[in-house]
């Protein structure tokens, strides 16, 4: 099989798991805000920032770093193996010991025992990573959606059905070591049929993984401190309360687009590494990748954004109205975002993520007094502008300090491919905020909602359908020759 159908096929197993991950997520969050007292579900939502930051130290970047090696040996992989291990071991420690250091300092003397429970995870989830780095290594999607998505409905359900039982906080800590201890089973036991760890272990002949892995983890543990620090800021500021509501708007707008891109970027990582060495090619690639992923995101937090209060009250409930302003602001920036995560795999294939540490550490600079004063004065709704703020010089700056030193001069592509989802995504907005804003028949709420979604959609589809240009058109091609499609649209 061709390197190009491989990443076809990838693709497509990657959307299906990742989509079924996500709405079982969706529907997860969903389903303990409204079982959950606002505070107990603001302890959630900080235990589990703190776990998401920790879980980036746990990893070192090796499972990337082994991806990234167009080939690495087994006594390699072995010793890489122990040293995952050996780091779980450590962050276990570090997180239950600080755990209520960390409760202190973010004014939540709740927190102990949730994190104390999730730092049991780092003792598991290490025994499964190399596995599945080496199945993501040889593109075998289909393998690693399955396991995810059965990890993650386990821990749905234990989550859900523990919640209806005992509507606390701890609840989700359960559901979350339970997917864990699945996820590890299943990858170990897919693994070890193709390869088994040795006791071996030769520090110097893993010392270019551990470069590599130690400039990836820098920057993945920079970005996510910078992504996170408005829920610690407003923990400590405000409460549990605002800092959950924040959160529940961040988990709505801002990392969907995170789950949903590596769809095509994790895929394209290992393919973008087999092409590193032809310039042209990959500039090619990238920026077709980049309007793409414009064009899956977009319409999405741009309509989330027009209809958000009907959204977040019907979906949320009415304890939770008070988060729309948040979750407005938070969808511009989960648009940002969504088009500099392709930059990642990008600097993932040419092993440039020092870059990238360099500019986050730059950023950070920006985020904390930023955050601080928007929530000082203006609560949880400055506390995202002030993130928009910096999210904005984020995206004119990465071109000039991400993707020129690697792909060298082409501003005028790198524009271009971020216009041209916009452009194709505003009849769709105007229309729909039309809609809500003049009411034009007398519906209640719910069918208010569906009809601007509904409509908005069509309009979108319409546009794209009437598009003439060159690289929409390459997609509807794409698109038209699948046999299926070509009987539904004749019928």
């Amino acid at each position: 099989m061709s390197l190009r159908d491989k990443t076809v096929k990838g693709a497509k197993w990657s959307a299906i798991s990742t989509i079924a991950n996500i709405g079982l997520n969706f529907l997860q969050m969903t389903l303990l805000a409204r079982l959950l007292e606002p505070h107990q579900f603001g302890l959630l939502a900080i235990a589990m920032v703190v776990i998401i930051i920790a879980d980036t130290i746990s990893d070192f970047g090796i499972s990337n770093s082994i991806i990234q090696r167009k080939s690495i040996t087994q006594i390699e992989l072995s010793t890489l193996y122990w040293i995952n291990i050996l780091i779980g071991l450590a962050v276990f420690l570090f997180v239950f010991f600080s755990s209520k250091y960390i409760s202190s300092c973010l004014n939540q003397i709740d927190l102990q025992q949730l994190i104390e429970t999730l730092a049991f995870a780092f003792i598991i989830i290490p025994h499964g990573q190399q596995f599945r780095a080496l199945l993501q290594k040889e593109l075998e999607f289909s393998k690693i959606g399955l396991i995810e998505t059965v990890s993650t409905l386990v821990g749905f359900s234990v989550t859900i059905i523990s919640a209806l039982i005992y509507p606390f906080a701890i609840t989700a800590m359960w559901g979350y070591l339970f997917a864990a201890v699945v996820r590890t089973i299943l990858f170990s036991y897919v693994g070890r049929k193709e390869y088994s760890p040795r006791l071996i272990f030769k520090i110097k002949s893993v010392s270019s993984n551990l470069k590599f892995g130690l400039y990836l983890t820098a920057d993945s543990l920079v970005n996510q401190l910078n992504s996170n620090l408005a829920t610690f800021i407003l923990s400590r500021t405000l409460g549990a309360i605002v800092a959950g509501g924040y959160n529940l708007a961040y988990n709505v707008a801002v990392v969907p687009p995170t789950r949903l891109n590596p769809i095509i970027t994790r895929v394209l990582f290992p393919a973008f590494s087999k092409i590193q060495d032809d310039k042209e090619k990959l500039k090619e690639v990238f920026y077709k990748l980049l309007s793409l992923v414009g064009l899956l995101n977009f319409p999405a937090l741009l309509g989330l954004m027009v209809v958000s209060e009907s959204f977040v009250v019907l979906v949320f409930g009415e304890k939770w109205r008070f988060i729309t302003p948040i979750l407005q602001v938070l969808c511009v920036i989960g648009l940002l975002r969504s088009i500099g995560n392709p930059i990642g795999s990008l600097l993932m294939a040419k092993a440039r993520v020092d870059i990238s540490f360099k500019f986050n550490v730059f950023k950070m600079f920006l985020f904390v007094p930023s955050i601080w004063i928007g929530a000082y004065y203006f609560g949880g709704v400055g506390a995202a502008l002030g993130f928009l703020i910096v999210q904005v010089i984020n995206t004119f700056l990465s071109y000039f300090i991400l993707i020129k030193p690697v792909l060298g001069p082409s501003y005028r592509a790198y524009v271009n491919s971020i216009w041209l989802p916009m452009k194709l995504t505003l009849p769709m907005v105007v229309l729909t905020w039309l809609l809500g804003a003049y009411e034009p028949f007398d519906m209640s709420l719910i069918a208010r909602l569906i009809f601007q979604i509904l409509t908005g959609l069509m309009v979108f589809a319409v546009t794209l359908l009437f598009s003439t240009h060159p690289f929409i058109v390459e997609i509807k091609k794409q698109i038209f020759k699948n046999p299926k499609i070509r009987r539904f649209v004749r019928a």
